[in-house]
């Protein structure tokens, strides 16, 4: 949990960051070859973080769900934004026919304890690159959904969408990214 929290932390200045998600490639512009760190740094993180940021800041007392009075049309339209564009990175992930694994960004020093160093986590991915690409469909499908409930205004459903984003996030960093 502790290293969840430097990731999320490491990144809390992006959370507040407003940006459109890039369009989606068509079928001539598939993606062949992903590279996961490329991709968590300039989709991934920044959207789940803007998510986290948006659900912590409006969530209502007793569940999950947001509570309206604190969603304005700015944090839903924020909320729908950061939906997209997790929504479309984690769809790359899950249609590339290869991935190109990134390890920390640890410059000359060592890999911190417990995380894997590029070459274990491209191994891993390696072992098992469907469960990754069924992780990173299962993303894309709750950040799909979680697009259509805030642009709905659905502070029910866009609040437990917003929170079921951390399983595919802790079950990937466990499976792919910590020593084993």
């Amino acid at each position: 949990m502790r290293r969840l929290s430097v990731v999320i932390l490491a990144g809390a200045a992006l959370a507040s960051c407003r940006t459109a998600p890039p369009e989606a490639p068509g079928p001539e512009t598939r993606v062949r070859a992903v590279g996961t760190r490329e991709a968590m740094i300039d989709g991934i993180n920044p959207a789940a973080l803007a998510i986290w940021h948006i659900r912590s800041n409006a969530a209502a007392a007793g569940g999950p769900a947001l509570d309206p009075a604190l969603m304005d049309p700015v944090a839903w339209s924020r909320l729908e934004d950061a939906a997209r564009m997790l929504a479309f990175y984690s769809r790359r992930m899950a249609e590339a026919d290869l991935f190109r694994a990134g390890g920390p960004d640890i410059g000359s020093g060592p890999v911190p304890a417990g995380i894997a160093s590029r070459e274990e986590v491209q191994a891993m991915i390696d072992a098992d690159p469907q469960g990754f690409r069924a992780i990173s469909r299962q993303m894309a499908e709750q950040a799909d959904g979680l697009a259509q409930a805030a642009a709905a205004r659905d502070p029910v459903r866009a609040g437990a969408l917003a929170t079921a984003i951390d399983e595919p996030c802790q079950s990937c960093h466990l499976r792919y990214w910590y020593e084993h």
